[in-house]
């Protein structure tokens, strides 16, 4: 596994320090799964780009996704 750096102004990293407390985590901890959780996010979000593409424009309402899935 590798490391790296991040700087944050002092006024941010008690921020972090106190979020981190009030979740339960270290900084550590804490900055790593925000960082983590982004990433998700991200990659999520190409991933529906790609998929819309590829559909040629053409969506499918909640309500057909629900009728389809039996909900």
């Amino acid at each position: 596994m590798k490391s790296t750096t991040i700087r944050f102004n002092e006024d941010i990293l008690n921020i972090i320090h106190k979020q981190a407390a009030l979740d339960g985590q270290n900084s550590t901890q804490f900055m790593r799964n925000a960082i983590l959780e982004k990433l998700e996010d991200s990659l999520d979000y190409q991933d529906a780009i790609k998929n819309l593409k590829g559909s040629d424009g053409e969506t499918v309402s909640r309500a057909d996704v629900k009728k389809e899935l039996g909900i």
